[in-house]
């Protein structure tokens, strides 16, 4: 079963096992032990027959795919174990007229999230090139009726001013990366400064960033020309594997200080003057 981009919303909700599976998940708390076991329980979901599910998360109606982009599974299976720290973070660091920029937004994990804060004028720009992706944020942004919330920028990116093609993972469409040479679909590639001016922000109070190893010089670009008033004031990363430690060292050296260390990623703040 591929995606279902045009159902509306309630036709893939869960039920037997599945539906079991996933309110017994719902109901532990997200901490300790509690996660192996949320990995255990959601096997029906993972592995059964229905790949695609409409599930209410945060107030929001969502149709995610429990196949294929581990993001998504986990949104879907064990959303309260996923990624809960750096979205507490937000929780407290975001307010009315704040602006979020998600870059590589995959399904939309992060930017679903900060909408579901329902602050007042609060702005969400999302840069993610996958077509797939893209479609998938759309559906539920639609079934929602947060359109106008939200800003897509359907690009990579980059360092400067290019063409990229996407390199796309075969087991998990999340660790979809792009290339400047290949074959298969060409997107524009942008820097990050470039997209803040065409979105006509002033600030950036937050921004996660996730593009597959190209935080690093897209970061150094970016500092090296934009004015410290367009730095984002937090900002989120991953901080294992290869990258992390130059995404740190950069990090810290344009003054930012790590608040909190999760699973997988820093937080990092930075005191504007």
């Amino acid at each position: 079963m591929t995606f279902d981009h045009d159902a509306p919303w309630g036709k893939w909700k869960a039920v037997g096992l599945a539906s079991w599976s996933l309110r017994l998940i719902d109901a532990l708390p997200p901490w300790g032990l509690c996660r192996k076991l949320a990995f255990l329980l959601r096997k029906p979901v993972k592995n059964g027959q229905q790949t695609i599910y409409d599930r209410e998360i945060w107030g929001l109606k969502l149709r995610l795919s429990a196949r294929g982009n581990l993001t998504e599974q986990r949104w879907l299976t064990m959303v309260d174990f996923h990624d809960k720290p750096e979205r507490e973070a937000l929780a407290g660091f975001l307010g009315p007229h704040s602006v979020f920029i998600d870059v590589g937004a995959n399904a939309g994990f992060y930017s679903f999230w900060v909408l579901s804060l329902n602050h007042p004028g609060l702005r969400v720009l999302a840069v993610e090139p996958t077509p797939e992706m893209l479609e998938r944020m759309r559906f539920n942004l639609k079934t929602n009726q947060l359109e106008d919330r939200i800003r897509l920028f359907p690009c990579a990116v980059t360092a400067e001013p290019c063409e990229v093609f996407i390199k796309e993972h075969s087991g998990n469409l999340g660790q979809t990366g792009v290339q400047t040479s290949g074959s298969g679909v060409k997107v524009a590639g942008l820097p990050l400064l470039q997209l803040l001016e065409q979105a006509g922000v002033a600030k950036v109070d937050a921004m996660k960033i996730d593009i597959e190893g190209l935080e690093v010089t897209v970061l150094e670009s970016f500092f090296a020309n934009a004015p410290q008033t367009l730095w984002p004031r937090m900002i989120i990363g991953e901080t294992v594997g290869d990258g992390g430690v130059a995404l740190r060292e950069l990090l810290r050296a344009k003054g930012y200080k790590l608040k909190q260390s999760t699973r997988m990623n820093g937080i990092f703040i930075h005191e504007i003057p």
